[in-house]
């Protein structure tokens, strides 16, 4: 019989509260309370469970009819439960104006897509699309607002026309959003978006290369269909976005001994030592009431298991 099967017959034995020294009294289910267990994270369909911060910027100026705007809600709503759960989400509406309607902090403390856009109203006014995507990088992909360094940046772009009004240039905006390392998709519903000047803008919105970052769709009724395509595109990129490696300073270098990390010390937690002790002292008290049993009994000597 192997020693786990042996723990477990001593569960059974004792309870899961037992006296097993005078004095002593092991509880495993409170040893163990608090411990964080590692659990395997769920994929949705082939999309790897990576960590990501999704900040969606939509557009709610007034050249969107209110129809309009309740579709595009829906199509953040489809978005934002297709992804496995190590994605987070936040969202800025702009127009000439610019609310933020929930950060990734309050994102984690309530993830319910319906309760969460269930709030959103259309702002109405102009177009800011450029200030819209700096104030985004700026003030959202921030941890004190939940943003994880371990995770890619991504920013959604959804918008029904070219922006107006607006005092930013995209360049700016993009300059702001590369330095940051947020990589961005733009979405162009509308007819608006078929001359070649509207889709030029659609690309200055987006990452590189622009094929991989830019979706139009003709109409609002249409973006029921589009979160498998964005998801898809989405998905497909693996990792936090690259950053320019450092330059080297000129002239030799001192060499420094390369030395092992050492991960039990980086990752030591007291209380869970504490806790893993517990348990120990535990099985010992368990292991030491077996044999005095087994003395009494007569069964086998001092060192001897009676379930060997």
């Amino acid at each position: 019989m192997g020693a786990f099967e042996v723990f477990i017959i001593c569960l059974l034995f004792f309870g899961a509260t037992e006296s097993v020294d005078e004095g002593f009294e092991f509880d495993l289910s409170d040893a163990l309370a608090g411990l964080d267990i590692p659990q395997q994270k769920k994929e949705t369909g082939r999309c790897p469970n990576d960590a990501r911060d999704i900040v969606f910027v939509i557009d709610g100026s007034s050249s969107m009819r209110s129809s309009e705007f309740m579709h595009l809600k829906e199509f953040v709503k489809l978005i934002m439960k297709s992804f496995p759960n190590n994605t987070q989400f936040s969202l800025l509406q702009y127009s000439s104006r610019f609310q933020e309607h929930f950060d990734f902090k309050q994102f984690h403390r309530n993830p319910d897509a319906d309760q969460l856009l269930s709030q959103v109203k259309q702002l109405g006014g102009s177009t800011h699309t450029a200030s819209a995507i700096r104030n985004a990088v700026r003030d959202l992909f921030t941890p004190h607002r939940g943003a994880r360094n371990t995770a890619t940046k991504i920013l959604v772009v959804v918008t029904d026309g070219l922006k107006t009004g607006d005092p930013l240039e995209y360049r700016e905006a993009v300059t702001v959003a590369d330095r940051a390392g947020v990589e961005r998709f733009a979405v162009g519903v509308g007819l608006g978006f078929i001359s070649t000047s509207a889709q030029q803008e659609l690309r200055a919105i987006a990452s590189h290369p622009t094929t991989e970052h830019v979706l139009h769709v003709r109409h609002f009724t249409d973006l029921r269909d589009t979160p498998q395509q964005l998801q898809e595109k989405i998905c497909s990129r693996r990792g936090p976005a690259a950053s320019q490696p450092p330059i080297p300073p000129k002239g030799p270098q001192p060499s420094i001994p390369s030395q092992a990390p050492d991960s039990c010390a980086s990752h030591s937690d007291p209380q869970v030592l504490q806790k893993l002790e517990r348990v120990l002292s535990g099985l010992d008290a368990i292991s030491a009431k077996l044999d005095s049993l087994a003395i009494r009994q007569g069964k086998c000597g001092r060192d001897s298991h009676p379930f060997s």
